[in-house]
């Protein structure tokens, strides 16, 4: 359970448990660690919740997205700037936030 949400890589497979490095811990003081799980514990592939701070982080994004956006249209809407270039505008601060 501490580590449910986790991904790893698996290291070695001992007799009963197998070994996994943890890439990307539910908690992020866990990344790196190494634990030992029973076989029929681990789930294959990507699986598991993302990590609180990476929420977070797309939440804030999505915000700063819809921010831009809404000014965008503000724009548009008053006749300051065109269609065209406002999703211009709109693809640029898209492109600016995933950097």
């Amino acid at each position: 359970m501490y580590h449910d949400g986790s991904h790893g890589t698996v290291v070695t497979i001992g007799t009963k448990r197998v070994h996994v490095k943890m890439d990307r811990a539910a908690f992020e003081h866990n990344d790196g660690e190494v634990a030992n799980f029973l076989p029929n514990d681990l789930e294959p592939g990507h699986v598991g919740t993302p990590r609180n701070s990476d929420r977070m982080k797309d939440a804030f994004t999505a915000m700063k997205l819809a921010t831009g956006s809404d000014l965008v249209d503000v724009a548009v809407d008053a006749g300051v700037i065109t269609t065209e270039q406002g999703e211009q505008m709109k693809a640029a601060w898209e492109r600016h936030l995933q950097n």
